[in-house]
């Protein structure tokens, strides 16, 4: 049976998709990103699941917390999910599962806004209003279903579109997301490629906007190292094309899991001149 799936940025998004090695872990990923002067935000993502093979099902988590260094703005948000497996016959199984995410409140840290200072009063810049603001509930649902060769994921995220607005008289309300991914996988005597292509549908609140992308990973698994190249694509309102080429080395031993990743713009996107850097870890159990 195939094991050679691998992307730790899938089940990120997707618990399902812990069904791909259905082994149980924790997992760290750490990304800081950098434009050409100063580090500009950064995020941490504490994940994992725990596969209860003899009931077929697992129970995942996540702790996500980004920062955005240059004014200061921090938001948190923590998941719990439930996934069961289930056998559709000898070669497809599928795996739905459900996700109840709390966002925190978000906050700015020690920043003083220009008009507060002339004032002496309490600013009405539109950031300012992001820290009145309340933390909120919300679920995502979603599945995988894959066989030896072939995987097809899709996740639909803030299905109760909760409002974020503090003002009861005021609503805003997050709009529903989603995440498809396709991936085809092949197996050698000594080694293993797979391919993923992953679309992640992000409207604004304003449906009329989106900030969608797309994503192609080709990944080739050798007995304890695997090496991924990936291309990200603007799919837009703003911008199509191109965006960013990446690669990521990871190391395997025993039961550990580290890694590296690097990505960089291309293009003439004026919204992304970043270079980004990531660390992984992960420990099977």
């Amino acid at each position: 049976a195939s094991k050679i799936f691998y992307s730790y940025l899938l089940d990120l998004n997707n618990p399902s998709l812990a069904g791909l090695t259905e082994q149980s872990h924790i997992s760290l990923v750490s990304n800081q990103t950098y434009d050409l002067n100063k580090r500009s935000y950064g995020y941490e993502n504490l994940y994992g699941s725990y596969f209860f093979e003899n009931y077929n099902f697992f129970l995942g988590y996540k702790l996500s917390s980004t920062h955005f260094s240059d004014i200061g703005l921090n938001s948190m948000s923590n998941d719990i999910s439930y996934t069961h497996k289930v056998k559709i016959n000898q070669k497809f199984t599928l795996y739905p599962s459900v996700t109840a995410s709390y966002a925190f409140p978000i906050r700015l840290s020690d920043m003083l806004l220009e008009d507060a200072i002339i004032s002496g009063s309490q600013s009405l810049d539109p950031l300012y209003q992001l820290n009145e603001g309340k933390g909120y509930l919300d679920f995502n649902a979603g599945f995988l279903i894959k066989n030896d060769k072939f995987l097809l994921g899709l996740t639909i995220n803030n299905l109760r579109q909760a409002n974020t607005a503090e003002d009861s008289e005021n609503v805003s309300r997050i709009s529903r997301n989603g995440d498809l991914v396709f991936g085809y996988q092949r197996e050698f005597n000594n080694m293993g490629i797979f391919v993923i292509g992953s679309y992640f549908h992000r409207p604004s609140i304003n449906k009329e906007i989106t900030f969608s992308s797309f994503r192609l990973d080709q990944e080739i698994v050798l007995k304890t190292i695997k090496i991924n190249v990936f291309e990200e694509f603007n799919m837009n309102t703003f911008q199509t094309g191109l965006k960013n080429i990446g690669l990521s080395l990871r190391y395997s031993y025993e039961h550990f899991d580290i890694g590296i990743g690097y990505r960089s713009p291309l293009g003439t996107n004026a919204f992304n001149r970043e270079n980004s850097f990531e660390a992984f870890f992960r420990y099977n159990f």
